[in-house]
């Protein structure tokens, strides 16, 4: 009986593993309201009053896309996130949606961010 718990836990963590796309940063546009995984620099970022913002794709306000992580989760974080992503590649996992008619991808937990 514990071999199959095992067995289906693991079945179910693949599967969500690949619900989710990678996709290059000139695709990301085609992607709005979907689950995915984006890597590329971060090419400019700053941290403001209630959020941090790192820029992908190229400098703000020619960004592709903004990652967005708010004043509630930077303290999950071990340091500020402009502080520990800025001028680096990063992957980042989340949803892909429009703010002003702008990409962007908000993040509520750290595991949706590595350094690559």
């Amino acid at each position: 009986m514990k071999k199959l718990i095992v067995t289906l836990a693991l079945g179910f963590a693949f599967m969500a593993a690949k619900s989710q796309t990678t996709v290059s940063i000139k695709e990301v546009v085609n992607h709005v309201g979907k689950e995915v995984t984006l890597c590329d620099s971060v090419y400019s970022a700053r941290s403001l009053e209630n959020l941090s913002l790192l820029n992908l794709g190229g400098k703000f306000p020619k960004e592709v896309i903004t990652v967005v992580v708010f004043k509630a989760d930077r303290s999950k974080f071990a340091k500020e996130p402009v502080e520990m992503f800025e001028n680096k590649r990063i992957c980042v996992t989340g949803k892909v949606t429009l703010y002003k008619e702008k990409l962007q991808l908000v993040v509520n937990d750290p595991k949706q961010i590595k350094a690559n």
